[in-house]
């Protein structure tokens, strides 16, 4: 069976992820990936159609953050819940962030 695009980038996201984790210096690192997959799944996939009012599935994950530090694992799996949110598509979401937690 062929990859899906959803799944590709998915699998290459967690690939870039782990890579982020594992420049972190040890000593900082603790539990990591624990701590950033917990934040992950607080994500939402209620959708909502144009013109309904803004719901649970309505995040803004970056806000009042103005840049994000790669060493809190919070704010790096909000940069990348953010990157799901604008994919607009809660289908496709889904399965980006499948691939993406079967990777981690």
């Amino acid at each position: 069976m062929e990859e899906t695009r959803a799944k590709k980038y998915g699998r290459n996201l967690a690939t870039w992820i782990n890579y982020t984790i594992n420049t972190i210096p040890e000593l900082q690192r603790g539990n990591y990936r624990k701590r950033f997959i917990w934040e992950l799944r607080k994500y939402s996939f209620e959708h909502r159609k144009k013109g309904e009012p803004i719901n649970d599935g309505c995040v803004r994950e970056l806000e009042g953050i103005e840049e994000i530090d790669p060493i809190c694992p919070k704010e790096l799996a909000k940069l990348v819940k953010e990157s799901i949110h604008l994919m607009y598509q809660k289908q496709t979401a889904a399965k980006v962030m499948t691939s993406l937690l079967d990777y981690l």
